[in-house]
């Protein structure tokens, strides 16, 4: 009689146990389930904004160096907060005000670095001098800074035309207010310019000056790597350039007759048209008696030009988010 007493009691214990069990995976589970639930609720969407590497004191020139990413709730981050790609923004920017490190860095803490005077891109010696485009004719529409042209000048001399270089190889240092370095850092298609502003020596500048006032100057391009001047010029009307006249018949001669009252009492040969012109030099090209240097030959155009600021990796090296403090 006492066996069965002991099986009901083993089988008591044992079903109380898997209840046991059962009960304990059933917490278990509804509390991961709850943490979960949880942690996404919590959870929110992150974004990467521009922040100070380290503490900046105001009348910092900001660069790569002093820049870093942080990882900030979108809800939180400011919606004047710079993003990664648009750090090159913030380059050669001054700081108004000091930041800690860690701190968002906006487009309010910065202003621009003041632009330094047009002359002091001039070398030891040279002089800008500016010119309007009526003044220049043929490729004034095409120029633009950093560009090499030669100036030829036409005048009247002893009641002839003649057509000669007055200066080559002259650098272009801006059309209107372009100048190179804003052209490059800008390479936009400029509008309309009512001057071109061009590098001279003092004695070139009062060349162009006098050329301005007495003759027509006309702009020819230049190849930058191009060194070889020219001498090549210009005499005389069109006509003689082209020769045109050189294979005309000589004009016929005609008896004049010569009237005394009513009488003609003698003749007299009628003048031609060879009579009354000059005698023909042969072709209007000639060569100038003097060899002309490149007025700009040793400043080539893009001597002046400025280095463009380098994009460095904001995520790397000693300006990355990890290194940066945050207080």
């Amino acid at each position: 009689m006492r066996a069965p007493i002991f099986n009901r009691s083993l089988a008591m214990l044992s079903l109380a146990l898997v209840a046991g069990l059962c009960a304990a995976w059933a917490a278990r589970q509804h509390i991961q389930n709850r943490v979960q639930l949880l942690e996404a609720q919590a959870r929110v969407p992150m974004v990467n904004r521009v922040v100070a590497a380290h503490d900046l004191p105001a009348g910092t020139q900001l660069g790569s160096e002093h820049l870093a990413l942080r990882s900030l709730p979108a809800s939180v981050a400011s919606s004047d907060s710079i993003p990664p790609e648009r750090h090159g923004e913030l380059h050669g920017t001054v700081l108004r005000s000091p930041l800690r490190g860690g701190d968002l860095v906006l487009p309010a803490h910065a202003m621009a670095q003041q632009q330094t005077a047009f002359s002091s891109h001039l070398a030891t010696g040279r002089r800008a001098i500016t010119m309007p485009v009526d003044a220049i004719n043929s490729v004034s529409g095409l120029l633009q800074p950093g560009d090499l042209i030669d100036l030829y000048v036409s005048f009247e001399y002893r009641r002839r035309r003649i057509t000669a270089p007055l200066l080559q190889g002259v650098l272009v240092l801006a059309t209107g207010t372009t100048t190179q370095q804003a052209h490059e850092s800008t390479p936009l298609r400029q509008g309309a310019y009512a001057t071109v502003t061009l590098d001279a020596a003092p004695e070139d500048a009062v060349k162009l000056v006098a050329a301005r006032q007495s003759g027509t100057i006309t702009a020819v391009l230049r190849h930058p790597t191009d060194s070889v001047a020219t001498q090549k010029a210009v005499r005389g009307d069109l006509a003689s350039l082209l020769e045109i006249d050189s294979g005309l018949p000589p004009a016929v001669s005609k008896k004049i007759p010569v009237i005394y009252g009513n009488k003609v009492i003698a003749t007299i040969p009628g003048l031609t048209s060879s009579g009354l012109s000059s005698p023909r030099q042969g072709s209007g090209l000639f060569d100038l008696p003097y060899a002309p240097e490149l007025v700009s030959a040793w400043m080539q155009s893009v001597a002046d030009a400025h280095d463009a600021p380098r994009i460095h990796d904001l995520t790397a090296g000693p300006a990355s988010l990890s290194d940066a403090p945050v207080e």
